[in-house]
């Protein structure tokens, strides 16, 4: 009896896990077409370690720090295959050297970012030949 309780409380921490990653999405969901603001960390106006930093702290009550390379530090490594909703996706020597931006993974291959100036707060694909190029890694922090 005890180890299928463990089975089973072990399963509900895991859709308890994956619960709070599609909340990330969601509440990401709400910045699309927001505006792209060096430095910026609010619906007014992200960067891309800004916009993850912002929408961890309202849908996990989170603080991930601001930067890129401080939130590459949190959770641990996941594999491109084993990526799940939430789970932070980075990439390097995009607009500079080293690890340089960083989205929210949805599902399949589509991540959210606040991208650029042009752009804001969009959906791309993983898969896509410019992020495919400078994918760095992933990370799972719930």
């Amino acid at each position: 009896a005890a180890t299928s309780w463990t089975a089973r409380h072990k399963e509900a921490n895991t859709q308890d896990a994956s619960g709070s990653g599609r909340e990330v999405v969601r509440v990401a969901g709400r910045y699309m077409g927001a505006k792209y603001k060096s430095g910026g960390a609010s619906p007014n106006g992200f960067d891309c370690s800004g916009f993850i930093w912002y929408v961890y702290k309202k849908a996990a009550d989170m603080d991930i720090s601001r930067g890129v390379e401080e939130q590459w530090r949190h959770g641990r490594s996941v594999a491109r295959g084993k990526l799940q909703p939430g789970d932070l996706v980075f990439f390097r020597n995009t607009f500079e050297r080293g690890l340089s931006h960083v989205g929210i993974f949805i599902r399949k291959d589509k991540f959210i970012h606040a991208e650029n100036e042009k752009t804001g707060v969009v959906i791309s694909s993983l898969e896509s030949d410019y992020y495919s190029k400078h994918y760095a890694g992933a990370r799972h922090l719930l």
